[in-house]
């Protein structure tokens, strides 16, 4: 098969092994922006620095005499 009558096929496969009801949701993932896949790796690394960095205690007040 010619690789341009090949690609329909293809992603018409995908689309339907993913359950995608429209080719549109499927070439979403095949065509990924890459300024949103930095952003959401930047938000997953945040999400994830939160979560390991240790909780600090309250500091203790000190009133001077």
């Amino acid at each position: 098969m010619a690789g341009g009558h090949w690609r329909p096929q293809w992603r018409t496969v995908l689309r339907k092994i993913a359950g995608h009801g429209s080719l549109t949701t499927t070439q979403r993932y095949l065509h990924p922006d890459v300024h949103k896949i930095t952003a959401a790796g930047a938000a997953l690394s945040a999400h994830l620095s939160v979560l390991r960095a240790p909780r600090s205690l309250p500091v203790p007040l000190v009133v001077a005499n």
